[in-house]
């Protein structure tokens, strides 16, 4: 111990000792060296622009940890030019403790104490790979497969679906629905006779022409060291892919479809040669399975080498949430540099969740025509996201936050540092019950079953029987993200992929108990949601989740009512008196589901457009689209705001439509009609 009451250290380089240094404590914080020696492990590299200040403080969870500095009036030369070899090339002397490295930083000092430092803690190895991302201005970017990227099925998720749409279609008694539901069963039957005849004959036919399979070497697989040679066949036009998971065995065949404007997306990421992002997967798909959809999505190895592969495909069990720290767990990025693509919010950790930029989940089957309803494919947006969140990061980084850093010197409190940018802060949060273009819930899982491919790829002579008893299980109907949340479970991690099991005991009992078999649009997903599983005691005490009561459900008699008694003074009150915002916030979030109902009655779709907004304090409007028909416009500080209160005004406007229309029809009329259509609703002449 000094004479001053510091614990002394003494530094060394290797074997070589370079001096003495006294740890100075930072606040009420005790830092102790292991047997009071700094042994300095190695020097981190060169920084080529960031000050290592300036990392330390984006990546480090505390603050300081201690300052090291010498009241000896005899420095040795040693310390002295360890001190300037880091200040001045902008490096780390670096201790590793255990699964931690404390990186000594050199400090300016306003009074000429040198040598002097400040002390960071940070996890192995985590310091040299961030720094490498801030020099090359490069971030994180974390995606999700199933349904986000791609659509994957075999013959039996194909047979699965085909049967319970069929069931569906045959107790549907609305032409509505009946003719959207065999859309979707055309669409799963033409999927399936083209899988099967690639599995029986690696070959297909598409629009009369031939295409063989090509042999693609796997570069690496699950085991890290087997070499494996895939039959592929690739339909770029209709965006579809086959492949066979395990070569040797046929029923092992997928029908991968990728979703539209990926190309745009990857471009981006890897544009004239240079990193934008370092790319990570995380999904909760079996292993083999994810590095083969990855490899479909990459062919190149453009994105992650064949090196990374394996450590940065994150899959997670089933049940378990993911997680950033899980997907960085060696030390490649920090969570505060990260973003994720993902079509379900709740399957991360909660702190991971401002960082998630959700998706409409991939619907080719249900609704193919979804992804060019925008004039912005989901992708395109994804990437002018993931554009705008790095622009703002280091904008943030370079002309702010290292100016203020630089500013620091030894002696400075180290209390108040300046806040790193992070990714969060530039990612526009997601609201679970926000639903982008009324995609509230798709009837049922559009990809493989997850413990699917993962039993086949075990299975060899007995495979045949073990698929006839598998297949006696039947398919349940999923909801989304974008559903109600009281209808989702605490941890929705059973993703119809390869990981997360689709149990039913058995679909048409809970159809007798409450199940109602979906409304289907022939346009869009972008339409109106669905009836969840839901028992009759429960629909019976609340009306979508947001706890109303059952007698409160707007029917379609009472539309009028819907627009006028209860929308018009919710209008009245959200710009002026807040005395009851409670009720107003429920009563706005209900506007979206009450007009998604009567879109799903009419068999009609409702659309919402993002269009400019004149108003620089209302950042966002919406118009809203009633089979095609503009009916509301609404502005808001948030999307979520926006779209609520263009529901509202679209309420009202049908609102007045239907009153008009009852006037109209009080007068008499010498033309009778069974049925009347207009805006897309089909009015029962007997039903006034």
């Amino acid at each position: 111990m000094s004479r001053l009451g510091f614990n002394k250290s003494v530094v060394y380089h290797g074997e070589t000792c370079l001096g003495e240094l006294d740890v100075i404590p930072v606040g009420d914080k005790q830092f102790r060296f292991p047997n009071n020696e700094i042994r300095i492990h190695h020097i981190s590299p060169i920084s080529e622009r960031c000050s290592p200040l300036s990392v330390l403080l984006t990546i480090s969870s505390s603050s300081v940890r201690c300052k090291l500095e010498s009241f000896s009036s005899n420095v040795k030369q040693e310390l002295l030019a360890l001190h300037a070899s880091c200040f001045y090339d902008l490096k780390t002397a670096v201790v590793v403790i255990g699964d931690e490295e404390v990186h000594l930083v050199a400090m300016g000092s306003k009074f000429q104490r040198f040598p002097c430092f400040w002390c960071f803690v940070v996890p192995a190895q985590l310091y040299t790979a961030c720094l490498g991302m801030l020099n090359m201005r490069c971030l994180s970017i974390v995606f999700d497969l199933d349904e986000t990227l791609i659509v994957a099925n075999t013959m039996r998720s194909f047979e699965d679906r085909i049967d319970v749409l069929t069931g569906w279609i045959g107790q549907e008694s609305d032409p509505v629905r009946v003719a959207g539901m065999t859309s979707e069963l055309k669409r799963y039957v033409e999927d399936r006779a083209l899988l099967k005849h690639y599995a029986e004959n690696d070959a297909v036919t598409d629009n009369g022409q031939t295409y063989e399979v090509k042999m693609e070497e796997v570069p690496i697989n699950a085991a890290g060291n087997e070499r494996v040679v895939r039959p592929v066949i690739r339909l770029p036009e209709k965006n579809i892919v086959l492949t066979r998971i395990n070569p040797e065995i046929r029923d092992t065949s997928v029908l991968v479809r990728l979703r539209p404007a990926w190309e745009d997306l990857r471009s981006y990421l890897i544009a004239k040669g240079r990193k934008r992002f370092e790319v990570y997967i995380c999904t909760m798909a079996e292993r083999d399975y994810a590095l083969e959809m990855w490899r479909l999505l990459d062919p190149g190895t453009h994105l992650i080498t064949p090196k990374q592969l394996l450590n940065r495909v994150v899959c997670v069990k089933s049940g378990a949430r993911k997680s950033l720290l899980n997907v960085f767990k060696d030390g490649d990025c920090h969570p505060r540099m990260a973003m994720v693509i993902d079509d379900r919010l709740k399957v991360w950790e909660e702190k991971d969740q401002p960082r998630v930029h959700v998706v409409p989940a991939f619907t080719p089957y249900y609704a193919p025509q979804a992804e060019t309803a925008n004039a912005v494919p989901v992708l395109c947006v994804a990437r002018n996201v993931a554009c705008n969140v790095r622009a703002g990061f280091f904008k943030e980084f370079d002309e702010n936050f290292i100016r203020r850093v630089s500013e620091y010197h030894y002696e400075d409190e180290v209390l108040n540092l300046p806040s790193a940018p992070d990714v969060c802060g530039y990612l526009m949060p997601e609201d679970a019950s926000f639903v982008p273009n009324g995609n509230i819930s798709v009837p049922m899982a559009e990809g493989l079953n997850a413990s699917e491919v993962a039993h086949r790829l075990n299975q060899q002579d007995s495979r045949n029987a073990d698929l006839k008893s598998d297949r006696s299980q039947p398919l349940v109907p999923s909801t989304s993200i974008y559903g109600p949340q009281s209808f989702r479970s605490a941890i929705p991690s059973d993703k119809p992929s390869l990981l997360g099991p689709i149990q039913a005991p058995d679909i048409w009992n809970k159809q007798r108990a409450g199940f109602y078999p979906p409304s289907h649009a022939t346009a869009s997903s972008f339409s109106a949601g669905f009836r969840p599983i839901v028992s009759e005691a429960k629909r019976d005490e609340a009306f979508l989740g947001y706890g109303v009561p059952k007698k409160n459900l707007p029917q379609v008699g009472q539309l009028s009512d819907v627009g006028v008694a209860h929308n018009q003074p919710y209008l009245n009150n959200k710009r002026g008196s807040t005395d009851s915002g409670n009720l107003n916030s429920l009563q706005s979030s209900l506007s979206i589901e009450v007009l998604h109902e009567i879109a799903q009655r009419c068999g009609s779709k409702v659309e919402y457009r993002s269009v400019f907004s004149p108003n620089r304090e209302w950042r966002f409007s919406y118009e809203v689209l009633f089979t095609g028909e503009k009916v509301g416009v609404g502005l808001g500080k948030t999307r979520k705001d926006a779209q609520e209160q263009a529901a509202e005004n679209a309420l009202q406007s049908l609102a007045d439509k239907y009153v008009s229309y009852l006037i109209s029809r009080s007068k008499p009329e010498t033309k009778v009609l069974d049925t009347e259509s207009e805006n897309g609703f089909l009015w029962d002449s007997d039903s006034d």
